[in-house]
Order: C-alpha cells, then structure tokens, then sequence
C-alpha cells in the first residue's frame, strides 16, 4: 500500500501521534506549516525535503517514553526499525528526546551514566542522531522552523511510504534477543562466534571474553543475565 499525498506538504504527522496529541497539528498550521495527517510504518513525524535533499524521520520520546523503552529493550528494535525505515525510503533518522534527563536521576533514581552510555550508542554505533527539547512546545517550534527552512530550497516533492510493516524475520528476531543482552554492537560479534542463542547462553565468562570488546566485567554482566532467576519486580527502577 502507497501513501501519496495529494498535495504538496511540509510535515506528515503519525495517525497514531495525531490521536494521543491533536494539539501538534494545530499548532504547526498555526505557524503556517502544511500539514497531512497519515498512518507512519515507523517514526512520529515526517518533515519533507524538496527534490534532491532527504527528509527527516523523527521518533519522538519524552524521557519517560525513554526510560520505559530502556527498561523493556525496546529501544534496540525501535531505532533499528527507525534506521531501517529511513534508509529504505531515503530519509533521515532523528530521535527527539523531550524533556530533562536529570529527573530520570531524582525521580527513578537511574544513573545519568547509564543513560548516556545508551544514547551514545544510538549516535555513535548506530548513526542516528539525537536531539534534546525541552517541552513538546520546543519540538514542535524545532518542526515547524525546520520544515520552513526546507520549503525554502526547493519545491516540495511528493512523497511515497510503504505502510505495511515488513514481517520480523527469524534471523531478526534472533538478533533482538541478543542486542537486549549485549547491545546492537556487540550482538552481532557474540552472534558471530557463537551462531546459536543457546550456545551464547551456555558460554562460559572465559568463552565470552574471547569475543572483541568484551571485558571481564561485561563477561560477568552477560552471564549473569542468563544465569540469575528472574525476579517479578513492582513499581519504578
């Protein structure tokens, strides 16, 4: 199925996005922002780029959204898809992460390390830019202004999306696992030495220290991951 807006646009905000916030797409056609409202396969916005530039693919999370998809590993495969996403169809992945990171110290009583070692890895390993706002308020000024700059060096171009989600092959589920233990870097070298999540499960600290940039307090952490009971837990980290 092809999504093809009938008319030129500036920004296409996410059905799903549209619904929990309409405030969004009142407020960019206040600013004089063209504004469609479709169901995304990935990502929240859309700002749309004229002929011979990339649009920009933008994944909102407020640092609750962040903490929450932190906590469940969701975070892997949904800037993974996002990547995937953005480099099928030609655009630019961007994660706008909204909101102060220190209340997720005071508040949840996280490590702010632990945090930035996360989003480091989005930007770092796996080229995809992060950008902090304030309040939604700023996100959606940063939209609006961005998408004026972009209307201004060149006609819009009509835009094509692929809505239906590509069926999560084995292999891909295989790797989700494994990024949820070791990261999206260090999944794929486990995976590589180790070829089966059950041989990586059963691998000794020893075995798991032969592997590329994994130490011996990683090689603890990864065991241990599949050697301690699990334990129902209630309320915030």
């Amino acid at each position: 199925m092809i999504i093809k807006p009938l008319v030129p646009v500036d920004v296409i905000i996410d059905s799903r996005e549209d619904s929990k916030h309409p405030e969004f797409k009142t407020m960019l056609t206040r600013a004089g922002i063209r504004v469609a409202v479709k169901e995304l396969p990935v990502g929240d916005f859309l700002i749309i780029a004229p002929q011979g530039r990339r649009s920009i693919l933008v994944e909102r999370k407020t640092v609750d959204d962040l903490a929450n998809s932190i906590r469940d590993n969701r975070i892997w495969d949904q800037s993974r898809l996002l990547l995937e996403a953005a480099e099928r169809d030609g655009h630019i992945p961007l994660v706008v992460v909204e909101g102060d990171l220190s209340v997720l110290e005071k508040r949840r009583e996280w490590r702010i390390q632990s945090i930035l070692r996360i989003l480091d890895t989005l930007i770092l390993d796996m080229n995809i830019p992060v950008l902090f706002t304030p309040h939604k308020e700023a996100t959606v000024k940063w939209i609006a202004t961005k998408a004026k700059s972009l209307s201004k060096q060149g006609e819009k171009r009509v835009i094509r999306m692929r809505v239906e989600k590509k069926p999560v092959s084995l292999n891909e589920r295989i790797l989700y696992v494994a990024e949820g233990v070791a990261g999206p870097v260090l999944a794929r070298k486990l995976l590589a030495k180790f070829k089966t999540l059950r041989a990586l499960a059963n691998a000794s600290i020893y075995e798991l220290m032969s592997v590329e940039g994994i130490g011996e307090t990683r090689a603890h952490e990864i065991h241990s991951i599949f050697n301690t009971p699990w334990v129902e837990e209630h309320g915030d980290n």
